[in-house]
C-alpha cells in the first residue's frame, strides 16, 4: 500500500505530547538528553509536563554528555538546571570519540582526552571514568555512550532527544524509515531507544513553546541571533558548526579564543573555508562508488575513521546495487562529506528519486 501524504486535525504539541505518553507506556525508564540547545530544552519541559499529567512527580532522570568545547554560558545553563529539584541530573565528562572539520577533511579527536590538556576544568560534580570505574585508556563512542548511561536503569529504556527533522534532511529521511512509531529509534543496545518526541516541530515552535510558559532558553541564542549565526550549542568543530566557526568571534570571543588554542588548525578552517570548493568536490568524487571511496581514502586521514567510512560505504554499495535510483553516488558522498557515516547514510526519497529523473 502506497504511502500518502496528508495533514491531521491537531498541532504538533499535542501531538508531542501524545507520543510521550506512549513511551510511558512502553519503556520501565525514560531518560532525557539535555545539552542546554532549544531542542532539547523543549524535549525536557515536555516529558516533565506528561509525567505530571500522569502522576509522577518524581525528578526526571537527565543525561547531560559534556563535549567539554563547549561556551561557559552553555555549561552555566546547564549548571542551574542541574540543582532544580525536578531534576536529578547525569553530567558526564568521559572520553568520547568525535571529529574535527577543516576545510572538507574529518579527523578524529577525543573530548575529555587525558592525554592533554582540557579546555577548563572537570566539574567536582561530573561522572568521570574514575567514578564510573571504567578502564583509564576507554574511550566511548555514541553507541557505547547510550550503554553507559543507562546501565543501571531497569528494563527496557527510552532516552529522550531534541532532534528535529527540520535541522537536516538526513534526519529527516531516516525518520520516515518507518511507518509507526518512527520517532522510536533502536540503538546498538537492545534495552535502550532513543525517542524523537519533537520531530515535527519547526524552530517557531519551539520559540512559541518557550514564550507561552515563560521558559528562559540559554542566553547564548540572543547573541547568535544578532551576528547572524546558526543556533547551536554543540561543539563547533562537528562538519556544521565548523562552517560558520570564525562567527565566534562575535558571540562568543572568549570561547572563540580557548578553542584556537586548544586546537590551533581551527584558524585555517575559518580563514580559508568560504574558499573550498565544494561544488569542484562533487564534480571529482561523486560520479561514481569508486570516486566515494576516493574521497574517503584520500581526505579522511585518521585511520580509525577512515576504515569505518568504507566499512559503511561497502555495505552501500551491496544496498545500491539493489536499489541504484535511491543510493546514486553524489547523494552518498554529500552524506559522507557531511560526517553520516558515523550515525546512517539514507537513501533518497521517493519524491526526491522522480524529482532527478524529470530533469
Amino acid at each position: 500500500m502506497a504511502r500518502v501524504k496528508g495533514f491531521i486535525d491537531a498541532n504538533v504539541y499535542e501531538e508531542a505530547k501524545k507520543r510521550m505518553h506512549r513511551v510511558y507506556d512502553l519503556f520501565d525508564t525514560v531518560m532525557v538528553a539535555f545539552s542546554g540547545g532549544k531542542d532539547s530544552l523543549a524535549a525536557l519541559h515536555l516529558v516533565r509536563e506528561v509525567a505530571l499529567e500522569r502522576g509522577d512527580a518524581r525528578p526526571l532522570k537527565v543525561v547531560f554528555r559534556d563535549e567539554e568545547l563547549i561556551p561557559d554560558q552553555v555549561v552555566d545553563f546547564v549548571d542551574k538546571y542541574r540543582q532544580f529539584d525536578w531534576i536529578d541530573m547525569r553530567w558526564y565528562c568521559v572520553p568520547l570519540e568525535s571529529t574535527k572539520y577543516i576545510l572538507g577533511q574529518s579527523t578524529r579527536y577525543i573530548q575529555w582526552d587525558p592525554a592533554r590538556e582540557h579546555m577548563r576544568p572537570v566539574p567536582e560534580w561530573a561522572l568521570t571514568p574514575e567514578k564510573l570505574s571504567l578502564p583509564t585508556d576507554l574511550v566511548l563512542d555514541q553507541y557505547t555512550a547510550d550503554t553507559l548511561v543507562s546501565r543501571e536503569e531497569k528494563g527496557k529504556v527510552a532516552i529522550v532527544t531534541g532532534v528535529r527533522a527540520a535541522e537536516s534532511i538526513m534526519r529527516f529521511n531516516a525518520l520516515k524509515a518507518k511507518l509507526h512509531d518512527n520517532y522510536i529509534n533502536a540503538t546498538k543496545d537492545q534495552r535502550v531507544m532513543t525517542v524523537k518526541p519533537l520531530f515535527d516541530w519547526q524552530e517557531n515552535d519551539i520559540f512559541r513553546y518557550f514564550y507561552d510558559r515563560g521558559i528562559m532558553y540559554c542566553p547564548i541564542y540572543d547573541s547568535q541571533v544578532l551576528s547572524g549565526t546558526p543556533l547551536r550549542v554543540s561543539t563547533p568543530l562537528h562538519a556544521e558548526s565548523a562552517k560558520t566557526f570564525g562567527r565566534l568571534r562575535a558571540y562568543a570571543p572568549t570561547f572563540y579564543e580557548q578553542v584556537i588554542s586548544l586546537v590551533p588548525e581551527m584558524a585555517v578552517q575559518e580563514r580559508y573555508y568560504s574558499e573550498l570548493d565544494r561544488g569542484a568536490l562533487m564534480t571529482r568524487y561523486g560520479q561514481s562508488f569508486d570516486g566515494v571511496q576516493a574521497y574517503v581514502e584520500e581526505t579522511i586521514t585518521d585511520e580509525a575513521q577512515r576504515k569505518k567510512a568504507l566499512t559503511v560505504l561497502k555495505r552501500i554499495r551491496i544496498t545500491a546495487a539493489r536499489n541504484p535510483a535511491a543510493y546514486p553516488p553524489d547523494h552518498v558522498l554529500k552524506q559522507f562529506m557531511a560526517g553520516a557515516y558515523k550515525r546512517t547514510i539514507t537513501p533518497m526519497t521517493k519524491a526526491e528519486q522522480k524529482k532527478r529523473a524529470a530533469k
